[in-house]
């Protein structure tokens, strides 16, 4: 099965990352954890705001349908 995955930016050094779309926790606050959908990279996490995930998996619907 194929999961749902987003490009989010590192938080370093402006590279992004292939990020599973499935949050693993999310707090009261809006902040979702995420986990690394690259194979062999799967103990990388980020943090962000629910708000923002929406954002970059609407931008990133719009670009594979153009």
């Amino acid at each position: 099965m194929n999961k749902q995955t987003v490009l989010v930016p590192d938080g370093y050094n402006g590279h992004t990352v292939r990020m599973c779309a499935d949050p693993l926790e999310e707090w009261p606050d809006g902040t979702v954890k995420l986990r690394c959908a690259m194979p062999g990279k799967e103990y990388l996490i980020r943090w962000i705001g629910k708000d923002q995930l929406a954002a970059l998996l609407e931008a990133q619907h719009y670009e594979t349908q153009g």
